[in-house]
């Protein structure tokens, strides 16, 4: 089966819908869980948008912090780095997700109210990172535990 190419999808349809992998994008975007819907960038992104972008040969989505000339300060809600992301490398930006069969949109009020909330203090949300990341570690531990005793997979 062949990989999709994002940015060519985007580019031919204007949207892509995709299910994002890895926990960078916690508690709000669930690994493997939520279906993201993300169109063409066509202009320059707005603090708390979430860019798709590309580094390397890899898809990133994360969110824009501060939009300075020619590049953003990008940062993923559950990494305590920023990433300086080049304008070029930007080719789309996520409109909104499916958590579930709820769909949550990126402009409704409430929502955006959660990710100020989020980013508000920075030292508070270090803290709500380090206790995501032992929360998975202990849900890894005890599913390694169980296929142990029981044999299966």
């Amino acid at each position: 089966m062949e990989e999709l190419n994002y940015k060519t999808e985007i580019e031919k349809n204007g949207v892509i819908t995709f299910v994002p992998t890895g926990n960078s994008m916690l508690p709000f975007i669930k690994n493997h869980k939520y279906t993201v819907i993300a169109v063409k960038k066509t202009e320059r992104l707005k603090p708390f948008d979430v860019a798709l972008y590309t580094v390397g040969d890899k898809y990133v989505l994360h969110r824009v912090l501060a939009v300075k000339d020619g590049y953003y300060i990008i940062c993923g809600d559950n990494r305590p780095e920023y990433e300086k992301v080049n304008e070029d490398d930007v080719f789309g930006v996520m409109t909104g997700y499916y958590k579930g069969k709820k769909y949550v949109d990126c402009n409704d009020p409430a929502y955006i109210k959660k990710i100020k909330k989020w980013y508000k203090n920075e030292k508070t949300r270090k803290r709500k990172i380090k206790r995501i990341y032992r929360n998975i570690s202990i849900k890894h531990k005890f599913k390694r535990l169980f296929e142990i005793l029981t044999g299966k997979k």
